[in-house]
């Protein structure tokens, strides 16, 4: 579509005639010309990747519906799933603080990735949205009974810490008020 509007505009630069000189009263030589058809050809490329972006974004939007719809009954999964859309190239929906979907290779295909420290892990690629949501879903899952984990060991380690926390502080301010009584000695304003 944006093509033909390349090769209508193209069509319609004027006649050259001989030594690269134009019937109309301008002067273009084959540069000017060269250069006017890439330029051409540049934005024809330019608009069909912001189409293509267009159409990354509309599916992802898609699948960011149907996930919020899916897990808004849940207010655990809630919680987990942030589920954040953010614009740039590509567009990217963020599952959670480490995994996203993006829509790669092509525009059509949804592709669940997860950050590593060794990098990106792909961990679902599908043209199936019902497939990607049951993905996320099971990732959700298991991301949940990790942050159960992640509770109940800092509810059973949790008596021990608060002991811990209570002897520094009762140590440090019995070091603290030992300091200030051996200054008071050394300077004279405490007699025993």
């Amino acid at each position: 579509m944006r093509i033909e509007r390349v090769n209508e505009v193209s069509e319609q630069q004027p006649e050259f005639g001989g030594e690269g000189g134009v019937s109309a009263n301008r002067q273009i030589d084959g540069l000017d010309r060269d250069v006017r058809r890439a330029r051409l050809a540049q934005a024809a490329h330019f608009d069909a990747l912001v189409d293509i972006k267009d159409a990354q974004t509309l599916r992802l939007a898609a699948l960011h519906e149907s996930l919020k719809k899916q897990i808004s009954g849940e207010p655990r999964l809630a919680r987990l799933l942030p589920l954040q859309m953010v614009d740039g190239f590509p567009p990217r929906l963020w599952i959670d603080n480490i995994s996203f979907v993006v829509m790669e290779p092509d525009p059509r295909t949804f592709r669940l990735m997860r950050q590593e420290q060794a990098g990106h892990e792909t961990v679902l690629e599908t043209r199936d949205m019902k497939e990607m949501i049951t993905k996320v879903r099971e990732h959700a899952s298991h991301s949940l009974i990790e942050a159960q984990r992640g509770e109940r060991s800092f509810e059973a380690g949790n008596g021990g810490l608060n002991s811990q926390l209570i002897m520094a502080w009762l140590t440090g301010f019995t070091f603290g008020v030992l300091a200030l009584l051996i200054v008071g000695v050394m300077t004279g304003r405490i007699i025993f």
